[in-house]
Order: structure tokens, then C-alpha cells, then sequence
């Protein structure tokens, strides 16, 4: 019994100096704890942690559109052991609009995980029955109508007034925090159009309160079918998503890159993540390599244009 339990003893000790001796990834997520953005890379970084052999560890550190914790990231180690789950606001609008520490070439994009469009949600009393109409009836009166926006060029608002000005249409838009407040100030008849994520527009619609004619997208979405997407109105190349995804230190090593690609790819593709992505209301959506960074460029550039001709740029 005595040699047993030595044994066992034995057991747990090199158990426990293989966990201590395991690597830790620290996982930079540069919005407070609780958000969407938060939520989804505490998500998968559970699902990441065998395929990297390590335990992931999240940093939130939020502040100034996610710059502060992108600039974090420039300054770590490119040694792979530092990482961020980032989503477009810092990565192609924040550096237009303010100042930052970083430019596209002081970090290394990784993957893509997923994205979805903002969707443009009216209540039933809207005077126009599907997207076409919509549009029309924005057409006939320029600026009549108001939006609910997610802030001054916030994603949200950039990518409804992208759409906007392809088809020579205006509202004005109207800032608030995000879809919390801007859901309710639709259905309150604060404002007459709602702009944001699609899983408040699909609730929008069962509940029989609105319904949801636009998104920003260039396909319609299996979500909300009703709601045209940009390809049918001639203007594809207009689409903007709002995504997350992966990047490191400029200077990490491509085998380190690689490794955390591979790993968290597999991750997105886990039962459990899935499940998450359509819980969520996006689509999962893998990007990488120079795929990945030629799609940040054009929407980097496309968004600096537009932020210039609303008169948003940074001084």
C-alpha cells in the first residue's frame, strides 16, 4: 500500500511539473472583459490551447478604440509567445482617425476567424416593403430619415455610409454606444433606421417589430434573407464586415507564425466553435496569409477614403 501511494504521489508531482513547464501564450484583447469581441477570444482560446501545447493566457487592455492594446502588441516579443485577438476598429479605422503608435507594417496578420455585416433594420410602419424600395424612398428625400450608428466613425457608421454614398443616398446618422441603445431608440421612434449586428436585427423580425432590408454585405445572408445584399445592387467591391482575428509582432518567425495559424484554424473548425459562431450570429470566415493582408490593405485604404470625404480625418 505504502509503495502505491508513493507511486501515486510520484504521478502527481510529474504531472504537476509537466503543467508548470507547459508554455504560456499571453492573448492581448484590446477591449474591457464582458464585450462581444471579449467574449469570442475567451471562446476560443479554450479551444486553441492543445493545438498550440500551451495555456493561453487573456490581457484585456482596452482604451482608445483597441489601440492601446495593439500598440502593446508592436512593442512585445516576436517571439510567439505574444498574440492579439483584434476586430477591424483598430486595425483599418482607428489609425485614420486618431493618432497611433503603430501603421500596417508594425505587425504580422495571422487568420481571420470570422465576420458579418451591419444590417439595416426599419419597424413595420417604414414606408417601403423590401431593400429596393428603401432605397427609393432614402433617394426621394435625402437626409430625411435618421440611423442609429455605433459612434462618430465608428465600423458601424463607415460601413453604412459606404453603401450610402455608392447609391447616392443620405440619412443622417445619429451616435450612440452600440446596439444596446440604438435597438431601443429605434423601437422607441427616436430614429428610423437601426444599424448594427445581425442577431438583434433577426429578434427584431421574429418578434414581428421591424424588419431588415439591407446589409452590408455582398451576399444576402441565411439570417436574414429578406435583407438584399450588395451584389444585386451592382456595388460588391462596397461590402464591409465587421470581423476578428489574429496578428503578432513584426519580426515573429515564420515557423511561430505558422504554428499559431495552424492551431488556431483548427480551433475555428472545433464542434464547439462552431456552435459559438452561429450562436453569435457570424459566419465563421478563415482568411490567412497574404490573402489576409491584401484584404486589410484595400479596407484600410477604402475607409481612409471615405473617413476623408466625411471630414473625420485625424488633424
Amino acid at each position: 500500500m505504502k509503495s502505491y501511494r508513493a507511486l501515486i504521489t510520484v504521478l502527481l508531482l510529474a504531472a504537476a511539473q509537466l503543467a508548470l513547464a507547459k508554455d504560456v501564450v499571453k492573448l492581448i484583447v484590446p477591449t474591457a472583459p464582458g464585450g462581444g469581441t471579449d467574449v469570442l477570444f475567451r471562446a476560443i482560446a479554450r479551444q486553441v490551447e492543445p493545438f498550440l501545447d500551451a495555456t493561453v493566457v487573456i490581457l484585456n487592455e482596452s482604451g482608445a478604440g483597441g489601440t492601446i492594446g495593439v500598440s502593446g502588441l508592436t512593442r512585445a516579443a516576436p517571439d510567439g509567445k505574444t498574440i492579439a485577438g483584434v476586430w477591424m476598429g483598430p486595425i483599418t479605422v482607428a489609425p485614420h482617425t486618431i493618432k497611433t503608435t503603430y501603421g500596417l507594417d508594425d505587425y504580422i496578420p495571422v487568420i481571420q476567424l470570422d465576420s458579418a455585416p451591419y444590417v439595416l433594420c426599419v419597424r413595420n410602419d417604414f414606408p417601403a416593403k423590401d431593400g429596393k424600395a428603401f432605397i427609393e424612398e432614402l433617394r426621394k428625400h435625402p437626409d430625411k430619415y435618421t440611423y442609429g450608428t455605433d459612434g462618430v466613425a465608428g465600423p458601424g457608421q463607415l460601413s453604412v455610409e459606404r453603401v450610402f454614398k455608392a447609391l447616392g443616398i443620405s440619412a443622417r446618422d445619429i451616435p450612440y454606444k452600440g446596439a444596446g441603445e440604438t435597438m431601443p431608440a429605434l423601437l422607441g421612434r427616436v430614429i428610423d433606421i437601426y444599424s448594427g449586428s445581425v442577431p438583434l436585427g433577426v429578434n427584431l423580425e421574429k418578434n414581428g417589430q421591424g424588419k431588415c432590408l439591407l446589409a452590408t454585405s455582398a451576399k444576402r445572408i441565411s439570417a436574414l434573407p429578406n435583407a438584399l445584399g450588395l451584389e444585386e445592387l451592382g456595388i460588391a467591391d462596397h461590402e464591409t464586415l465587421l470581423w476578428h482575428g489574429i496578428i503578432v509582432p513584426k519580426g515573429t518567425p515564420a515557423r511561430e507564425v505558422e504554428k499559431i495559424q495552424t492551431a488556431f484554424e483548427k480551433a475555428a473548425n472545433s464542434p464547439d466553435m462552431i456552435s459559438f459562431f452561429e450562436t453569435a450570429g457570424v459566419e465563421k470566415s478563415i482568411i490567412v496569409g497574404d490573402a489576409l493582408k491584401k484584404r486589410i490593405r484595400q479596407e484600410y485604404d477604402a475607409l481612409g477614403e471615405l473617413i476623408v470625404s466625411l471630414g473625420l480625418k485625424q488633424k
